[in-house]
């Protein structure tokens, strides 16, 4: 079997997708940090499978300590972004729900990454195609969501 590869242009392309969708969580959200982020995402992924964790289960999954899942959680909780429900199943768990807030913030990045996804499609098909890559990759990075 043979080992699929990005192409050299390819690879500038997702670093530059990567670099656009950093950059748009950065100028909305500030310095948030990474592990936060990650906990908050897992959430939100889970949720849209039908499943919801506990502190426990979220932090086995992103590999953080359960101390810094816990303050990550209790911040989202203070923020609006997550509530903890009772299982019914078994009343001494409390899962882990994205809120409504947390589902309006959800459709606002979901519209960036589309937008993130049509201009690099865009961009990356002329990537390398002139005499001067570095103009090419300023122009993807160009694009990002200052217009927002």
């Amino acid at each position: 079997m043979e080992k699929w590869q990005l192409s050299e242009v390819h690879e500038a392309g997702v670093y530059a997708m990567i670099w656009q969708l950093i950059e748009i969580l950065v100028s909305r959200y500030g310095s948030f940090p990474t592990g936060h982020l990650l906990t908050l995402l897992t959430v939100v992924l889970l949720d849209r499978a039908g499943y919801h964790p506990t502190v426990s289960e979220l932090a086995d999954i992103t590999g953080l300590s359960k101390s810094t899942v816990s303050r990550y959680v209790s911040i989202d909780m203070k923020t609006g972004y997550i509530e903890e429900v009772i299982d019914p199943e078994d009343r001494r768990q409390r899962r882990l729900h994205p809120t409504q807030k947390s589902r309006d913030e959800q459709a606002w990045q979901m519209e960036k990454i589309k937008a993130v996804l049509e201009s690099s499609n865009r961009a990356y098909r002329s990537l390398g195609e002139t005499a001067d890559p570095v103009a090419d990759l300023k122009k993807i990075l160009s694009r990002s969501s200052k217009k927002d």
